[in-house]
């Protein structure tokens, strides 16, 4: 190198390369709040009525010309739920907003783009709620309002060693038991158990250790296909759908269950779309709060709840060992 040949670590204030993007590919999906229909509702306290049919009888049958006899005539049992609200907030100082910053909108502003990305952290933890939670919690001056999900409706299960089942209609949470491996059967068993009572077991929704668990299965399949000398050859590794006697279910992998809290990644779900509903008390919203000081502060929130038309056509698998084996 000849002497004095001036070097980058010497020159001052090179012009900074800062591309002007900010990357974020972390998960923002929410398989099941995607696949459910919303409704509105108008309170914090929310009810509805199922019904059910008796047990068809073979051996009913009327005595010609006798007289009619009247049966009792079961009514409606209830179901309730309560509202959760679902909330974030930022401080962002005024001098924060004045400065240039790269990978904002042409806008430059850091509420804009932290609004956005509270919208999608709120819908993750709104799926997280409505599928963990197992009881309902009366809001007060000083509690936060709970909502139930369906952890805490579903009592077509099953669960380990210890293990109990909720009730929805005295809002008793579930009793965890000890964990055991997820096994062909226990799908099997779920599925049929839904139709019985009047489901079509459409989905199975998992985190994706147990969807990589569900793929080691036979369901006395062959995992080949026949392909073409033009097509390349391919080997399946995984199931997407179960076809059983009693139709094809879907295994829908869900990131949100991989969250280590129970009723989500220790917990397999089967069940239909058009028996939820979220329900909805407030949409998103974001609104400026009161000035303090010289900083501007934001809320962004939403008012939810669940509504399971019945329970009794969906099925949970608890208990489950996180990597299913």
């Amino acid at each position: 190198m000849p002497a004095n040949s001036l070097l980058t670590g010497t020159v001052v204030k090179i012009k900074e390369d800062v591309e002007d993007t900010i990357y974020n590919f972390n998960p923002d999906d929410a398989p099941l709040s995607s696949m459910i229909a919303r409704t509105g509702i108008d309170n914090v306290y929310i009810e509805w009525q199922r019904d059910q049919y008796r047990t068809p009888d073979p051996t009913r049958a009327a005595i010609e010309g006798a007289d009619a006899s009247y049966a009792a005539q079961p009514q409606p049992t209830l179901l309730n739920n309560r509202t959760q609200i679902v909330q974030d907030t930022m401080s962002i100082s005024n001098t924060t907003e004045a400065v240039k910053k790269y990978g904002r909108n042409a806008s430059n502003k850091e509420a804009n783009r932290l609004k956005v990305k509270k919208m999608v952290e709120l819908k993750r933890d709104i799926e997280a709620a409505i599928i963990s939670s197992g009881a309902t919690v009366t809001g007060t001056s000083g509690v936060a309002g709970r909502l139930r999900g369906l952890y805490g409706f579903i009592t077509n299960d099953t669960f380990g060693v210890g293990g109990a089942s909720p009730d929805p209609t005295t809002n008793t949470a579930p009793t965890s038991g000890t964990d055991r491996a997820l096994t062909q059967q226990m799908i099997l068993d779920g599925v049929q158990s839904c139709y019985e009572n009047g489901g079509s077991a459409s989905w199975i929704m998992c985190s994706p250790a147990h969807k990589v668990k569900i793929s080691t299965f036979t369901f006395n399949v062959q995992r080949t296909n026949e392909v073409g000398t033009k097509a390349a050859a391919v080997v399946n590794g995984a199931f997407d759908f179960i076809r059983t006697d009693f139709g094809v279910t879907k295994v829908i992998p869900n990131r949100v269950m991989s969250v280590a809290v129970v009723g989500l990644n220790d917990t397999l779900y089967i069940g239909d779309s058009d028996k939820l509903k979220i329900a909805q008390l407030r949409p998103f919203e974001t609104e400026q709060m009161a000035t303090v000081g010289d900083a501007k502060q934001w809320q962004v929130r939403t008012e939810v709840s669940l509504k399971v038309g019945d329970e009794k056509p969906l099925y949970a698998i608890r208990d489950i060992t996180v990597s299913g084996s």
